[in-house]
């Protein structure tokens, strides 16, 4: 199968054009207009095509194509930056894809759209989702992803096409080993918030695996899976790992995470006393940001295991291993396999199409 991938230079993206050429699949790689990509060594088996998915996506990119996996979206910048390119960039990229021939489109979705303040216990695939007016309380990721999954979701009823959403969790690998569920850091202070809470881990060759494993699998159709190798790693383990491994100087603090939760709800009242409603607070100090971190809940991420026979390819240790290098041996990193030293070819697309920046992950 040929499978068109967006955001494919980015930091998931890479992994899941590797996984996906490593199955066999040929792969056509979106990138943004002025995306250096001779670093990426992609082989010559893979078309490089270029395009602003908030300007015109051209019909002619899905030409071949048997299935997209939809990975782009903006995860800095404001929230209107935000929201332009994840929302607006996925409304013109469907679109499009409406003209194709096209069936089947894997969504790159996240945790981030449940609505963590209204679960309790487990965190499922059947867990409620954020929505309105609540949502927008939330940052402009969350924000933004939820639309995001929305959209799609509408316009695959409406096209009939067959539909899978990945809801990764917090996603780590070489560059990306501390995670914002970790904590609040003031220097080498290292506040954790809930030290046994656990954490819904991926390591990004685990989740690309996912990834590559539902582009052509048959159980996977109008299907949605969370994405979480294990949750038996705790918070005040995994910083432990982190620190130990990545060699920074920092020692961790351990905060109880109702004494956490409390004082997000002090400093919330108090901002509306003295404010009127009208100050803002670090996102750390709103509640329900505060929860969507460090709300200590059970993550069993059995559904892919159950339904589609996914095993991570990585354990644990492996994947500390991957991204920090073996204990006593020269760091390896977990850089993306380097499979050519040549160009990939580019794709022609009209140059309308590839006349501004989109943001990738």
């Amino acid at each position: 199968m040929k499978a068109l991938v967006t955001g494919a230079n980015g930091f998931l993206g890479q992994h899941v054009v590797a996984a996906l050429l490593a199955r066999g699949h040929a792969v056509r790689a979106l990138v943004r207009p002025a995306t250096p990509v001779e670093g990426l060594s992609w082989p010559l088996t893979v078309e490089i095509a270029r395009a602003d998915l908030r300007g015109a996506v051209p019909e002619s990119l899905f030409s071949g194509v048997d299935v997209v996996v939809h990975l782009a979206a903006a995860v800095s910048g404001g929230e209107d930056a935000q929201f332009s390119a994840t929302v607006v960039g996925t409304e013109r990229l469907l679109a499009a894809m409406a003209h194709s021939k096209v069936r089947r489109l894997v969504l790159a979705s996240s945790f981030s759209v449940y609505d963590w303040s209204r679960i309790a216990g487990t965190l499922n695939e059947d867990s409620p989702l954020e929505v309105a007016p609540d949502l927008y309380e939330r940052d402009g990721y969350a924000v933004a992803k939820s639309w995001q999954e929305r959209i799609t979701r509408a316009a695959a009823k409406q096209q009939g096409w067959e539909l899978v959403v990945l809801r990764p969790g917090w996603i780590w690998g070489l560059g990306h080993g501390y995670l914002a569920g970790l904590g609040q850091q003031f220097g080498s202070v290292h506040l954790v918030f809930g030290p046994s809470t656990r954490l819904p881990l991926t390591h990004v060759e685990n989740c690309a695996d996912v990834f590559a494993r539902c582009v052509d699998a048959e159980a996977a159709a109008g299907r949605t899976f969370n994405v979480v190798d294990s949750d038996d790693v705790r918070i005040w383990q995994y910083l432990g790992d982190h620190l130990r491994r990545s060699g920074e100087p920092g020692f961790r603090v351990p905060i109880p995470y109702a004494l956490g939760y409390a004082v997000t709800k002090l400093a919330t009242a108090t901002s509306k006393w003295l404010f009127h409603g009208k100050g803002k607070l670090p996102g750390v100090l709103i509640p329900c940001r505060f929860e969507a971190r460090f709300k200590p809940l059970r993550f069993p991420g059995d559904k892919a295991r159950r339904e589609l026979g996914w095993v991570p390819p990585h354990s644990y240790e492996a994947c500390l291993d991957l991204t920090y290098g073996r204990p006593g041996a020269p760091s390896q990193g977990d850089a993306v396999p380097k499979l050519s030293a040549g160009a990939a070819p580019e794709f022609p697309l009209p140059a309308s199409s590839a006349s501004t920046e989109a943001a990738t992950p």
